[in-house]
């Protein structure tokens, strides 16, 4: 692959990484409802001005909106605005990929592989880990683990709707999915968070909530979108998707280095373990084919 996709792939992982601790900079003064909010606004204009609305049925692309765009997104900054640290979110919201296999079992009945039944199971006593391993400086708070979680199942969600388009352009519908979940957030601050509450977190904010939101809606979501849609259209699928997994390492190392976030060595035992069933999840099939040659070094 030439330097120049390399570069975009590294840039792509970087400002996807950096999302979390961005959006921790935007929370300190912005509620999460309000903040997805204005994020999704600045998604969706002006480039819904420029942008045709995607070739797909109106009832996926508004699921898409709700799940992916609102429920995802939702679920994630309010993970963070109770405390859940930015390391552990970016690595937790990866555990879409399970649920996703789990969704497209149920819903186009397909087999779930060997590989992922067990890469789920070792997902699972990483989590255990994480949570039971906590100390007093280390634990992990309920309600921000409850939240990452729907975050991950309505990310999954999100991806099955993008199956049924089929082909779909993607900054059309990251866009357009941006219009259909504006209101939705908007309204759920007024009812969640409050006038007054809003009121006095726009009045106070500094600029810094608001480049914190913009970096999430035209960094994260439109160029980390564009980027990755035309690397995943030129080059082999099975040379980028794997790149992801980097993602959360760059979370987790950027946020304990910006905000001393810490784990109990039991925790990183945690973390070692769901990036572990991550990896199996992707690579099974060489991993599979590389034991098969070892133990038969003579078979082709």
């Amino acid at each position: 692959m030439p330097l120049r996709d390399w570069l975009a792939a590294l840039l792509t992982i970087i400002v996807w990484g950096l999302n979390f601790l961005i959006s921790k900079i935007g929370l300190a003064e912005l509620p999460p409802l309000l903040f997805g909010g204005i994020r999704v606004f600045m998604v969706a204009f002006p480039a819904i001005f420029f942008l045709k609305p995607p070739k797909a049925p109106w009832k996926l692309i508004i699921a898409y909106g709700t799940t992916i765009n609102f429920l995802q997104f939702a679920f994630m900054l309010s993970s963070l605005a109770f405390g859940l640290s930015g390391g552990l979110t970016s690595l937790l919201m990866q555990m879409q990929a399970f649920f996703t296999i789990i969704f497209a079992a149920l819903y186009f009945k397909e087999k779930i592989p060997l590989g992922s039944l067990i890469a789920i199971f070792i997902a699972f006593l990483g989590i255990t880990l994480l949570i039971q391993g906590a100390n007093t400086e280390t634990v992990i708070p309920f309600l921000g683990l409850i939240c990452v979680v729907g975050a991950a199942i309505s990310w999954a969600c999100g991806n099955i709707t993008i199956k049924l388009m089929r082909e779909v352009n993607m900054v059309s519908l990251v866009v357009w999915g941006g219009l259909i979940s504006t209101p939705m957030f908007m309204l759920a601050s007024y009812i969640f968070e409050g006038p007054e509450r809003i009121a006095s977190s726009l009045s106070n904010a500094s600029i810094n909530a608001y480049i914190a939101a913009a970096y999430s809606a035209y960094m994260s979501n439109l160029v980390g979108y564009v980027l990755w849609g035309r690397l995943l259209a030129t080059r082999p699928v099975n040379l980028i998707a794997p790149l992801t997994l980097l993602v959360p390492i760059v979370g987790i190392i950027s946020n304990a280095i910006a905000f001393h976030e810490k784990l109990s060595v039991i925790q990183w035992f945690g973390v070692i373990t769901v990036m572990l069933a991550l990896i199996i999840n992707v690579f099974w099939l060489k991993i599979v084919k590389f034991f098969k040659l070892s133990l038969n070094p003579h078979k082709n």
